[in-house]
């Protein structure tokens, strides 16, 4: 049979089953989607497939064969590659340089035959229509040409069957669509794709057929043509989620954060701020959209006192920050969701009752004269923890032993619940949560603007800031292209401004 069969894989981890007799086929020259919440065991099964990892049972057949995945050099000599979420690029070697690691072709004396290696890669090029500057440094291209190299890599070691994990996470609407492209053609040219999205739409749109998997277990897989994301949703959580929708009305009050004519730095991998002005009041969420490294890192950094400014103001309930340390700035009434939990987030050696009251020990609620009322601060995290629903073993377990959602709700709980703030600054708030898990946030976000909290949110999900953003301000290469209210919002139009095609009047 051509194509990829796995029967009965299960994958036990130290006791905890991360997947339980899954079985599988998967058609030749098909697109593949596998679709299911945070923990599904979506990345453990292709990360056995890739042979990153060994199952504790089952069997993988690759066109009727039976194939030993001991590593990924096995699963390449079957021809299957997998892009990663998370590029393995070297940005600063060249995009022929990273494209040839690990298979580089040798000329006299064992050098690098660059002719050679040119020569080879334009002809993969031309075979699958994909157009890249071979002599450009990588750290200073986009994410959508980062990822052409990626997928460019795949195919230079003659992969039929390519494992995409979450592809479109950072791309563009525009750049979507140019990937969306490339993976028609490439099926049409006899490959298969397995596609991993929680975004259903794109599932739905590109997909032949989709399995979903849910708590490690296979829960069916339907062709893309009987499928809606309700039933999608359905199979993957079990009940109806609603992630969908408008921005919550809240009338705004006071302004709450004034950035005046904002400038800092351009360094050879940092987008540089260039006169970003714009005012978020109370009641209101203001989006920050665009794609990944064009400033969006740079402003949350610069309010939290993170990077030196080279100009402007930062005022937030009208009293200058800019110049104030970073504590003195946190202290002021800013509470911040950061982008990656585990690093930036958690100390994920600590219990789950230390990382709920981390930063906010010397609250009025937790601290007595000269130190924490223990006895109250166990009860306030537990209630605390309980309103959020954090699913623990207890309190004084480690941090690390929770699911990325739990991970991410105890955050919440401490920044949204504990932390006196006035201004909340989200970023990528959802970035690897599950529908269920994403909509808990959004109702959270949503609670804390109708209290009258201020919101900057930075996401490279355009679903997300269009969902829960009353404005929106589009950043490409530090420059904030303009601000558009929500009722005007038109997804192509956003598309292009993050792409830095059109430029409109920012309206602060």
């Amino acid at each position: 049979m051509q194509g990829i069969v796995m029967r009965g894989i299960t994958k036990d981890f130290s006791g905890k089953l991360a997947l339980r007799d899954v079985s599988l086929t998967i058609a030749k020259g098909t697109v593949h989607a596998i679709a299911g919440e945070n923990g599904a065991g979506k990345s453990t099964l292709m990360n056995i497939l890739s042979g990153a990892l060994a199952p504790t049972a089952g069997e993988v057949l690759v066109d009727g064969r039976a194939a030993v995945l001991r590593g990924p050099q096995d699963a390449g000599a079957y021809g299957i590659g997998m892009v990663y979420q998370h590029f393995m690029l070297i940005p600063t070697l060249k995009v022929w340089q990273n494209i040839i690691l690990g298979m580089e072709p040798t000329g006299f004396g064992g050098r690098i035959d660059k002719a050679a290696a040119i020569r080879r890669i334009t002809e993969t090029c031309e075979t699958y229509g994909i157009s890249l500057d071979l002599e450009k440094t990588v750290g200073t291209m986009t994410v959508g040409e980062q990822q052409r190299i990626e997928i460019l890599k795949v195919l230079m070691r003659s992969s039929e069957y390519i494992i995409l994990d979450e592809p479109t996470a950072v791309l563009t609407p525009q750049e979507t669509e140019r990937l969306c492209g490339n993976i028609r053609s490439l099926k049409a040219m006899g490959k298969t794709i397995l596609f991993i999205s929680h975004k259903l739409e794109e599932v739905l749109g590109i997909a032949d057929e989709i399995t979903v998997l849910r708590l490690g277990e296979h829960m069916g897989t339907v062709p893309a043509r009987e499928a809606t994301a309700d039933r999608l949703i359905q199979m993957m959580v079990g009940r109806e989620v609603k992630t969908t929708g408008y921005p919550l009305a809240v009338e705004p009050g006071a302004a709450v954060l004034e950035v005046e004519k904002l400038r800092t730095e351009r360094t050879a991998f940092a987008a540089g701020l260039q006169d970003i002005t714009f005012t978020l009041r109370s009641g209101e969420v203001l989006g920050v959209a665009g794609v990944d490294g064009n400033g969006q890192t740079e402003l949350v950094d610069a309010i939290l006192g993170m990077l030196r400014t080279s100009g402007g103001s930062i005022r937030k309930d009208g009293r200058e920050l800019t110049g104030r340390s970073a504590p003195a700035i946190r202290a002021s009434g800013i509470a911040l969701i950061p982008p990656d939990r585990q690093k930036q987030g958690l100390v994920l050696d600590s219990s789950i009752l230390r990382n709920a009251v981390l930063g906010c020990e010397s609250g009025r609620r937790l601290c007595g004269r000269f130190f924490l009322k223990r006895r109250a601060m166990e009860e306030q995290v537990l209630r605390m923890l309980e309103a959020y629903d954090v699913r623990m073993p207890s309190m004084e377990a480690k941090v690390s032993e929770l699911s990325g959602g739990n991970q991410q709700k105890v955050i919440l709980a401490r920044e949204c619940g504990f932390r006196e703030a006035e201004l909340i600054l989200a970023v990528n708030p959802t970035r690897g949560l599950d529908v269920g898990a994403i909509e808990f946030v959004y109702e959270h976000i949503e609670e804390q603007k109708r209290s009258g909290k201020a919101v900057l949110l930075v996401s490279t999900e355009l679903s997300e800031i269009l969902r829960l953003s009353d404005r929106i301000a589009v950043f490409f290469k530090g420059r904030c292209m303009g601000i558009i209210p929500r009722d005007r919002a038109d997804t192509a139009e956003i598309g292009r401004l993050m792409m830095g095609l059109a430029e409109k009047e920012a309206d602060a």
